[in-house]
């Protein structure tokens, strides 16, 4: 997952970072149509003595910081926001240095902008930039900014301190149906299993009845969160709309590292504050701490065992007589309820074999 950034005041002696990305023309190539050929502001090292004389340290009208990642302390971007008093808001900017591109720290140093400048004084940020940029474009509607219009190739957005302290995304119905239009590809995702008529599941249909499975189970868990068990149980194989699925008994661990960052990905490009609430589900079934996090892994798992207990016996891989009788009984091992149904699967995967699957 991506990691951890923080506001990082420059001292004047940290000017080499600003004057490294200022004549990095990746970095600056979006700066070309006002400082061409590639965007490199001329003269930055004097830039650099304006931003610490006069922005550092004067906010609300104006403000200036590093993105610094909270582990090594390494510096990946800048942020800054200063008034325009004929308009009554705030520009602001991000500019991640190119090599740390790729990494969600756009949007998230966006995030901790909007935190500060709402908290000292701010009550609108404005951005204006080129209709062309979709990465830009999506990075701010996915912390919150609404478009207020499009002139001369240029798109305009606008956050409000209002709708950031609300949380209020204002999910636009085409961002909508582009997550449905993802979700969908679960839909024709076959898994290996196949139902009791012998046609392959989908991973779509193994979602929807573990979801159906936490429904069902609310009154055994009064102490639990089963709402939030569902919505695990629901988004816990969207990262198989990138990968497709790879049955467990062949998925490795680059598989697994490979659906993540994929997921990962897709994740952090969905509106706020979509991506805030399915990073932090993710996270806690990942960590397998909480009891919600174990019910979700647990009915995972028994409703494969129990598909295959549906589906017809030759569909079966030799290795799978002896994993269906001993797969998930640890997973579920925390619930006496649980460690009882997982019990009564086996018993069904006896019986199966013992008819020759009849």
């Amino acid at each position: 997952m991506t990691e951890a950034l923080t506001l990082y005041i420059p001292k004047p002696e940290d000017g080499w970072f600003y004057l490294k990305m200022m004549n990095d023309p990746a970095t600056m190539a979006y700066n070309a149509p006002w400082f061409p050929p590639d965007g490199c502001i001329p003269n930055a090292q004097e830039e650099w003595k304006r931003l610490s004389s006069d922005w550092i340290g004067a906010e609300p009208e104006r403000f200036y910081a590093y993105l610094r990642c909270g582990t090594d302390g390494a510096f990946v971007g800048d942020v800054c926001f200063h008034y325009t008093p004929e308009r009554d808001w705030w520009d602001m900017g991000v500019v991640i240095f190119a090599p740390e591109r790729g990494k969600g720290y756009g949007k998230q140093g966006l995030r901790l902008l909007a935190e500060y400048a709402f908290s000292h004084g701010v009550t609108r940020l404005h951005n204006e930039f080129e209709t062309t940029r979709d990465a830009a474009y999506r990075m701010h509607r996915a912390v919150g900014f609404r478009e207020i219009g499009r002139t001369n190739g240029n798109i305009e957005l606008m956050l409000t301190s209002e709708d950031y302290r609300k949380g209020v995304g204002h999910m636009e119905p085409r961002e909508f149906l582009n997550i449905l239009h993802v979700a969908e590809r679960l839909k024709d995702t076959l898994r290996h299993c196949t139902t009791s008529k012998g046609r392959r599941e989908s991973v779509a249909e193994h979602s929807y009845r573990i979801a159906l499975m936490a429904m069902l189970l609310k009154d055994v868990f009064p102490d639990a969160d089963m709402d939030r068990v569902t919505r695990m149980c629901l988004i816990h194989d969207l990262g198989e709309c990138f990968t497709g699925d790879i049955p467990t008994f062949l998925k490795t661990s680059a598989d697994a590292e490979t659906e993540d960052w994929l997921l990962d990905r897709w994740v952090r490009s969905l509106p706020a504050p979509l991506d805030t609430e399915l990073s932090a589900l993710y996270a806690e079934m990942n960590a397998q701490e909480t009891t919600e996090a174990k019910i979700y892994k647990s009915l995972d798992k028994l409703e494969a065992v129990i598909q295959h207990n549906e589906s017809p016996i030759e569909t079966w891989e030799p290795n799978e007589y002896e994993l269906n009788k001993t797969y998930a009984f640890d997973t579920v091992a925390f619930s006496d309820w649980l460690t009882a149904l997982r019990k009564e699967i086996y018993r069904d995967t006896i019986e199966k074999i013992e008819r020759g699957g009849t």
